[in-house]
């Protein structure tokens, strides 16, 4: 049986497959959309067997890129019913499968639709794995190794993306590009031949000290969806708006355009290098993904949603300004900054939120509406980024950044919202008092 290090690095190599689906297709647009060929619309996208690209619009590829996250919310959903018929391990096999079939696909698309087929069947093994992998490495863990397994989760997905990113170097190239989905498929047969090695599905009793929280949480049945939008119970109520409300927030500024689309983002000021600053950028989001772990206890989760929030819309401000002014320097700072502050407050924190102001009770039911609203925003943004972009550039080089004043927006509206989801809570906890 494999030891309990083995193990949770076998379980987090799932969502280091998330985060290889996030940026495996960013760093390699160029070679994938035939734009390095010089190649558009015209050429055909069923054209014979292995075409060295797959001619598509810019809006096109943001639907490929960010369909795989429609993939993830319907097996987010479904997760439970998995996980009940074949726990944990089950589970995790069922993701191995669903990327292995999805990535192997996606590396002999010829078509546009071909290719949204295999991203989304990718995204189902990613969904899987995001809702199982966290419950795994919380139940392996000795007391005295609970954060550090629990940093392994999102240390694994950030070394997905700086993978994913690293891979677009040797592979950025017609035809080469189906090697990125082959690495992601590679990964997905090493984790099934794992699976036969580890058991972590709890088969042991609740210990004592777990009985009496037991205890307390049997006299409560947990709500369901329907209930938590109707329920009376003022703690519910009050706590539920502002896992809405941080859930929503974590999308809508912006996140995902930027590490599904850096290079892209970065070209107009870094022609020749984009993708080098872009893993430059991912480089520097691994400290800032370990360092929440520490801070929370420190400092508590107010304080991290609320300054990093406010120091990602000054960051997105500069992003703007240095990609309309062709400043490289301010458009790096912007970004770097950006995805570092992300990394430290929204990123992380959204999730401590939940179950942290929802009483037990109300946890599943909030986390399947909250990741719901994330992973829908994550496709919403994703998907109309690109087009999105180009309309408010009106054709216009210089003015590629506009979008990115659109999210320093909608985050200082976010943040706005945070503070007062903030109140709304403290309001029924002094009660509770």
């Amino acid at each position: 049986m494999a030891s309990t290090g083995l193990t949770a690095a076998w379980a987090a190599l799932h969502t280091f497959q998330f985060g290889l689906a996030v940026s495996g297709l960013n760093g390699v647009q160029s070679a994938l959309t035939c734009k390095d060929a010089g190649e558009g619309e015209g050429v055909s996208d069923t054209s014979g067997w292995l075409e060295p690209c797959i001619a598509m619009t810019p809006a096109k590829f943001g639907i490929v890129v960010s369909i795989f996250t429609l993939g993830g919310l319907t097996a987010a959903l479904g997760s439970r019913v998995v996980h009940a018929r074949v726990g944990n391990v089950g589970t995790l096999r069922s993701s191995a499968c669903a990327v292995l079939v999805g990535s192997l696909l996606l590396s002999i698309a010829n078509s546009v639709h071909a290719a949204i087929i295999a991203r989304l069947i990718v995204g189902l093994g990613c969904g899987l794995a995001t809702t199982t992998v966290p419950l795994v490495l919380a139940e392996i863990a000795p007391a005295n190794q609970k954060r550090a397994l629990g940093i392994l989760n999102q240390l694994f997905i950030v070394t997905g993306v700086l993978v994913g990113q690293a891979l677009s170097f040797p592979l950025g190239h017609a035809y080469m590009w189906r090697g990125v989905p082959a690495v992601s498929a590679v990964v997905a047969i090493g984790q099934l031949i794992g699976s036969k090695f580890v058991n972590v599905d709890p088969s042991t009793p609740a210990s004592a000290e777990d009985e009496p929280l037991l205890e307390r949480n049997v006299a409560r049945e947990p709500l369901t969806i329907s209930q938590l939008f109707t329920t009376k119970d003022a703690r519910v109520r009050y706590a539920f708006p502002l896992v809405l409300i941080t859930q929503f927030a974590q999308q809508v500024c912006g996140v995902s355009a930027v590490m599904y689309f850096s290079t892209s983002i970065l070209s107009p000021v870094f022609p020749g290098s984009a993708k080098l600053v872009a893993l430059i950028v991912v480089i520097l989001k691994i400290p800032a993904t370990v360092a929440p772990a520490f801070l929370i206890e420190r400092i508590g989760t107010r304080p991290l949603l609320t300054y990093p929030t406010a120091v990602m819309c000054v960051c997105l401000v500069s992003l703007a300004v240095g990609i309309n002014a062709n400043a490289g320097v301010l458009a790096v700072v912007g970004i770097v900054g950006f995805v570092i502050a992300f990394s430290l407050g929204l990123g992380p924190v959204t999730w401590v939120v939940l179950g942290e102001v929802m009483p037990p009770h109300a946890r599943a039911a909030g986390s399947a509406v909250g990741l719901a609203v994330n992973w829908s925003m994550a496709f919403v943004v994703g998907s109309t980024f690109l087009p999105f972009q180009q309309w408010l550039a009106g054709g216009e080089r210089g003015k590629e950044g506009n979008i990115f004043f659109v999210f320093a927006t909608t985050t200082a509206l976010s943040l706005v919202a945070i503070r007062w989801g903030y109140k709304l809570y403290e309001r029924v906890e002094k009660q509770d008092l």
